[in-house]
């Protein structure tokens, strides 16, 4: 009854794939590295805010020896704090398991040889875990005041050496207004405490070498952040990019996922997937045209790049790609796979309606 097809590659993630063909947006992440301050980054939903972290962390593990100019390696991912709605500072550096404490010391009927400190019910969350990381496990273990960390519940997951971290904060207008203040001492000073276990945490700043911390924050603007916060980030609005930007992004991003088709026997045999490849290019521009229509149509929500991917990923899924495509001359199984691909890009009733007659 269903067709099983897997359109999710490890290429879809990737972040080599990712393109940035903003100067504006590589010279703002520059300045936050410099100055080490956060990025807040706005744009429409779909623009590339989330993986940019990801982008910025991989290019950043690249350099190496002289490149590092003196400062610690960086890790290759970076540390992702998802806000929510009922979000508080504190979840950003730690969370602590109440419940299961209390549910442990419980179980452990009173004796006091059983019963575990709250150290082993503190997990440390993206920022907590890159400023304990600026010190690496090796020298938390061998600092007196630090040593207590190393029963924390996720203490396992630092690596031996200090290293230099991207750590993204997304979406940070969703969490309540007294978010942003009460980070304000905390990202200001890369410190924080733990209340449970009294315990102080400080970035790593004198031993080298060095440590950096880039903190990059997404926000949709779904409301004001507070003027005191946005006091100490940098800025940068991503724009939508345009007809030759999204072609750039789609070839590089559909590349990788199209010469695993290749491999498995999709396009014709006897060409190199290079040859292939520059065949479907024009075939890939049309479909970008023909999304611009359908994104003029569209009056609830306009498609993103990212439901671009997705929509073209899901023709070259049906061989709509096979041959030379022409959007005004479509033949009926063509004209079938479009329809039932709309959904893809149309997200009400009303927009769906108005693509399909377009």
């Amino acid at each position: 009854m269903f067709d099983l097809k897997n359109i999710r590659t490890t290429s879809d993630s990737d972040p080599r794939h990712y393109v940035i063909n903003d100067e504006g947006l590589r010279k703002a992440v520059d300045m936050s590295i410099w100055l080490q301050k956060p990025l807040l980054i706005t744009g429409a939903p779909g623009t590339g805010k989330t993986q940019l972290a990801f982008k910025v962390a991989f290019e950043l593990s690249q350099l190496t020896g002289d490149k590092l100019k003196g400062f610690a390696p960086f890790a290759p991912t970076p540390l992702i704090f998802n806000t929510k709605t009922t979000a508080t500072s504190t979840d950003l550096f730690y969370t602590y398991d109440a419940i299961g404490h209390f549910q442990q010391r419980v179980a452990a009927q009173g004796n006091a040889a059983q019963a575990l400190s709250a150290h082993h019910y503190i997990n440390l969350n993206a920022l907590g875990m890159a400023i304990a990381q600026s010190w690496g496990s090796k020298a938390i273990e061998q600092h007196e005041s630090l040593a207590p960390l190393a029963m924390l519940a996720n203490y396992h997951k630092l690596q031996p050496l200090p290293m230099s971290t991207v750590v993204l904060i997304d979406e940070i207008d969703k969490a309540p207004r007294d978010f942003p203040n009460d980070l304000l001492h905390e990202i200001e000073h890369l410190a924080f405490g733990i209340t449970e276990i009294n315990q102080r945490v400080t970035m790593q700043h004198a031993e080298r070498p060095l440590p950096r911390l880039v903190i990059l924050m997404t926000s949709n603007f779904e409301k004001n952040l507070p003027d005191a916060f946005l006091r100490r980030c940098l800025f940068y609005h991503i724009p939508s990019p345009n007809s030759e930007q999204i072609f750039e992004i789609v070839c590089s991003r559909m590349a990788p996922y199209m010469e695993q088709a290749w491999l498995g026997g999709r396009y014709p045999a006897g060409q190199s997937f290079e040859e292939c490849f520059a065949l479907l290019k024009p075939r890939l521009r049309k479909a970008i045209e023909q999304f611009e229509l359908y994104r003029k149509q569209t009056a609830d929500k306009q498609p993103s790049t990212s439901e671009l991917l997705e929509w073209i990923k899901v023709l070259e899924a049906e061989d709509f790609f096979s041959t030379d495509t022409d959007f005004a001359n479509l033949d009926e199984k063509r004209k079938t796979i479009l329809r039932y691909t709309l959904p893809v890009l149309a997200k009400s009733k009303d927009d769906l309606e108005r693509v399909a007659a377009s």
